[in-house]
Parts: structure tokens; C-alpha cells; sequence
């Protein structure tokens, strides 16, 4: 409806719609009012309230991660924008299309310094969007929630930021909705025909190729095309570091599946082709002491996004393509009949990787391990199930012995953002309603976002939350272990202990069906109650607090 009367949160709800947008996360306040009331006129489109910004942030970037389509979180001025931009960074480097309304006060109040007002509230969201803009007058809304729009799905994707004042919105706006099919990008960057030829030429003269996938593979439905190259080459396939791993770029159940990428497996160090295939090289957590590729192997690096490219390691080939034609590109240029097949080489290093179990926890008489835990855990992960991982001291040890096969058997975050599960598994769950859902966080991480079990069980997301409890914040131990000082001699490290919480309880006061467990055994039993069980369910385990991790 275009005309007199019909004010600006209207418009907004219209473009929303003709994107094919149907829901909304919103942490709203008195500025989204114009928004909300449209509402009330489309039972269809759904408003899924969130006591917390960050919870409305990831759970929009769940369900873009999980449909590639745009999800929309819609907070409230600066203080609630400034809520969400951890989350925020973690849909970034996911390269989510997330679009972040936010709406503002008055433009005379943001001038006069007002209520919850500071200049220039976009610059707050500058660093984690692809763009940022505040809308400078009603009739303009509609094309500029059409551009943010575009941006987030124009590669490389990633989040935008529109902030909207409460005086524009209120006020008419007759600007009709641009056609979203004319904006909707489309086109996919192609390969340098020459460098793919060069790289398929490689491939198949190479003594000891290894391909890494990475979570752009997958973002872009090209695990088809890497499984088919593996196979057709008969190469060893790695996960992309886990640094950065998002998603899988290729099933761990594949024959030539041999881990995680690791410079220190053998299987790397003696690779003399390293084709990287949609990651990112690399994400450094500490001052490096060595190099992350090895000094002797020919490095390729296929992106969608050039600035990945040479960010920190020179590269012998870049790729700025579209995975998913790239790969198939490198496929139909393999020279016609025979190429070196390296199936012994293949069986080695899978042989190698199964063989290691990576460095155990300690048994400790009266706690349970967390590696009984994750293999608990893997038991009861099927081809139906998809894990959203949030646990800091375990995650490598679940990244190890859970099954993880593209596209939606696994997501997590690379940004350390803490909570970023509680609020993605509801968007990804309500993106998937067929698959059963499983957040699995450390308790630290459960602490960042407890809210989500208010909007699971206020909405019935039937999400299964598992958090494993071991009463510590043990990466601070942790890191205080590596520094070797006063800690280490007496054993003390202070900012680890986080005892005395009852995490199960706190989830039956948000109205979750929660069960606490103390042996590893009882898991199977307790995640057939939480998949029989309507709505969502949580369950605690009890594990070592003296873990620190690997």
C-alpha cells in the first residue's frame, strides 16, 4: 500500500516482505513502535522477541547461515547495537547475510544529545558490516532497506546496518518497494580460465597433493564438486585449521577425509601441493612459532573474497572465484584418461588420523572425562542432527569425534564470541524444522546467553541444549598455565573457578524441560527424553573442573 497514511515502519515491513522475509528477531524498545504496530496487520509475518540483543543477532545469523538468504535483527539504538557486536562479528567471518536494523531516537533529539543518543551510531557496527547507513528521510527507506539487502547477499556476503530514526518512521512515507528481483544479486565470479588450467596441471603432476576445504565450500554447495576432485585425483581432503572452522567444507565420514588441517601432521609436512580451498589462511591466536605451511609445499589459494588472499602467507596461485566454479573448473580441466592416483597415500594418512586420539584428558576417579562425553555425544549424532558448537575447553575434542558432514551437520563460530549457540540454534532450527537441533556449550559459554531458553520455550523451538558443566572458565587456567608463573607453582588460577551453579535449575525457571547428569552413560537415555519432549530441553553434565584442555 503505497499513499497517504501509510508511515515509514510500514514501508519497512513491506520491503521486508517482498524479500520473503517472514520473521523478525527484535529486542525492541520505544523507538520500533511504527514497526511493531504494522505487525499486527499480517498474522503471517512472526515478531520472535529476545530479552537480549545478542540473542536476537545470532539467531538471525543461524538462520542465514542455514538458508543463505538474508535474516533480519532489529534492536534498539546504540545501547542495544552495542549489546549484539560480538555476535555480530561472529555472523562476519561467517559471511552471513544478516541485515541489523536499529532503531534511533528523533533526529532533533540526536542532535540535542538525548536519551540513549550518541553520534553517529553506525560507526559502532562499522567494523562487522559490509555497509552502514542511517536513513535521511522517510521517502528513502524502502530503497535504502533494498540496498542493505543486496549488499548482504553480494559476495563477498556478510552483514549490513541500517539505523532508522523514530521521527522518519512515524512520519508518511508513499515511496513504493523497489522490485526485489532486480536487486537481488546473482552473479558468481568466475576463474581465470588460464589459472585454472595451471592448477589443474599441478594437480595432476604433483607427488603429494593435499586438498583443504574450508566453510566456503560448503556456503557455496561446492562439497560435490571437491568430493569428485578428491576422488578423481585420489588425494587426501582436509578440514579447513580449526581457527577458522564455521562449517564443514567436507564430510569427515569420506574415505579420504584425514582431519582437521594441522602443519604439524605429517600428512602436511610432506605435501608439495597445498590447494586451500575456500578458508581462510590463517586466524592467529598467539605469536606464531613457525609457519602454518610448510616451507617446501606449493601453496594455492582459492576465495570469493580477495582480501583473503596473501593476508598473511604469500600464495604460489590465487584463485578469485566462486568456489563451487572453480572446483568444478578444475575438475573438467584434469587431462583426459589416467592421473596419478595416490590411494596408498590416502589410506596412510586416514590411517594416521583415526589412530590418533589427540591428547586425552586425564581419568579422574569420582568426575566424568569430556572425552566420554564427546563420544557419547557422537552416538547419538545422526544424518537428522545438527550440532551448534559453543565449548571452548572441549571443542577440539567434539571437532574430532563428532561427525560433521556438510552442509548442516555442524556449525560453530570462529569469533570467540561466548553464547553466539543459544540464539544460533534457534534460527537454525526454525530454518530447519526437520532436523533435531543440539547446542552443545561449555557452561562459560552458557553464561552469555541464557535468554535463548526464554525465547525457545516462549516460541516452543524444541532446540536440545547441552552444556558441559565443569565449573571453571578453564581456558583462563589455561592461558595462566602457558604464562608458567605464581599460578603454576601454587597452583591457584584465579578467574577459573565458576562453581556453584546450577545450570539445570536456572533452565526449568526459563520453563525448559532440564535434566542434570553426572556419568557420561546416562547421555543416550537423556537426549531420547529431550528429542521425545515438545519443546526444547536442556541437559547438564558434570565434568572434571581440573581440565584445562589440550
Amino acid at each position: 500500500m503505497t499513499g497517504p497514511g501509510r508511515s515509514g515502519g510500514r514501508a519497512v515491513l513491506e520491503t521486508l516482505r517482498a524479500w520473503g522475509v517472514r520473521r523478525v528477531f527484535t529486542c525492541p524498545g520505544s523507538t520500533e513502535a511504527a514497526f511493531l504496530d504494522a505487525t499486527l496487520d499480517h498474522p503471517d509475518f512472526e515478531v520472535i522477541l529476545t530479552p537480549h540483543e545478542s540473542i536476537a543477532v545470532s539467531a538471525a545469523d543461524g538462520y542465514a547461515r542455514a538458508t543463505g538468504e538474508p535474516a533480519v535483527a532489529y534492536l534498539h539504538t546504540h545501547v542495544g547495537l552495542a549489546n549484539s557486536l560480538g555476535h555480530l562479528n561472529a555472523a562476519r567471518l561467517a559471511h552471513s547475510p544478516v541485515v541489523v536494523l536499529t532503531g534511533l531516537k528523533p533526529a532533533l533529539l540526536q542532535a540535542h544529545g538525548g536519551f540513549t543518543c550518541i553520534q553517529d551510531t553506525g560507526r559502532l557496527a562499522e567494523p562487522y558490516v559490509r555497509s552502514y547507513w542511517q536513513s535521511l528521510r522517510t521517502e528513502g527507506i524502502p530503497e535504502d532497506l533494498t540496498r542493505a539487502f543486496r549488499l548482504a547477499l553480494t559476495e563477498p556476503a556478510g552483514p549490513t546496518w541500517l539505523g532508522l530514526s523514530q521521527d522518519l518512521m512515524n512520519d508518511t512515507c508513499t515511496a513504493p518497494v523497489p522490485d526485489p528481483e532486480r536487486f537481488r544479486p546473482r552473479a558468481r565470479t568466475a576463474p581465470d580460465p588460464e589459472r585454472i588450467r595451471e592448477v589443474a596441471g599441478m594437480l595432476a603432476t604433483a607427488t603429494s597433493p593435499l586438498l583443504v576445504a574450508g566453510a566456503e565450500v560448503a556456503r557455496h554447495d561446492a562439497v560435490a564438486d571437491l568430493i569428485a576432485l578428491a576422488e578423481r585425483l585420489g588425494v587426501p581432503v582436509m578440514n579447513e585449521d580449526r581457527r577458522t572452522y564455521e562449517r564443514p567444507g567436507f564430510p569427515t565420514s569420506h574415505p579420504n577425509y584425514v582431519g582437521l588441517y594441522d602443519v604439524k601432521r605429517p600428512v602436511v609436512g610432506d605435501s608439495d601441493l597445498i590447494v586451500f580451498a575456500g578458508c581462510r589462511l590463517f586466524t592467529e591466536f598467539e605469536v606464531p612459532r613457525g609457519p602454518d605451511v610448510p616451507e617446501s609445499a606449493r601453496v594455492v589459494h582459492i576465495h570469493t573474497d580477495a582480501a583473503e588472499i596473501g593476508a598473511i602467507h604469500g600464495v604460489d596461485l590465487d584463485i578469485v572465484a566462486d568456489e563451487g566454479l572453480a572446483l568444478s573448473g578444475l575438475l573438467a580441466g584434469l587431462p583426459e584418461g589416467d592421473v596419478a592416483v595416490r590411494t596408498d597415500r590416502v589410506a596412510e594418512a586416514r590411517t594416521e588420523y583415526l589412530a590418533d586420539t589427540g591428547p586425552l584428558p586425564p581419568e579422574t576417579e569420582g568426575v566424568e572425562n569430556v572425552a566420554a562425553v564427546a563420544d557419547a555425544l557422537a552416538a547419538v549424532v545422526d544424518d537428522q542432527t545438527t550440532v551448534v558448537g559453543d565449548a571452548t575447553t572441549t571443542g577440539a575434542i567434539l571437532l574430532r569425534r563428532l561427525p560433521q558432514n556438510p552442509p548442516h551437520q555442524y556449525f560453530t563460530s570462529s569469533s570467540g564470541s561466548l553464547g553466539w549457540a543459544m540464539g544460533a540454534a534457534i534460527g537454525i532450527k526454525l530454518a530447519m524444522p526437520d532436523r533435531h537441533v543440539v547446542a552443545v556449550l561449555g557452561d562459560g559459554a552458557f553464561q552469555f546467553g541464557p535468554q535463548g531458553l526464554w525465547v525457545a520455550a516462549r516460541y516452543q523451538i524444541p532446540v536440545t541444549y547441552v552444556v558441559i558443566n565443569n565449573e571453571s572458565y578453564a581456558a583462563v587456567a589455561a592461558a595462566l598455565r602457558r604464562y608458567g608463573g605464581t599460578a603454576v607453582e601454587r597452583q591457584e588460577f584465579p578467574g577459573k573457578d565458576l562453581s556453584g551453579i546450577d545450570v539445570a535449575a536456572i533452565a526449568r525457571g526459563y520453563g525448559v524441560h532440564a535434566q542434570r547428569l553426572h556419568h557420561a552413560s546416562e547421555l543416550g537415555e537423556a537426549m531420547a527424553k529431550a528429542k521425545a519432549h515438545p519443546g526444547p530441553s536442556l541437559i547438564e553434565i558434570m565434568t572434571d573442573p581440573d581440565y584445562l584442555g589440550p
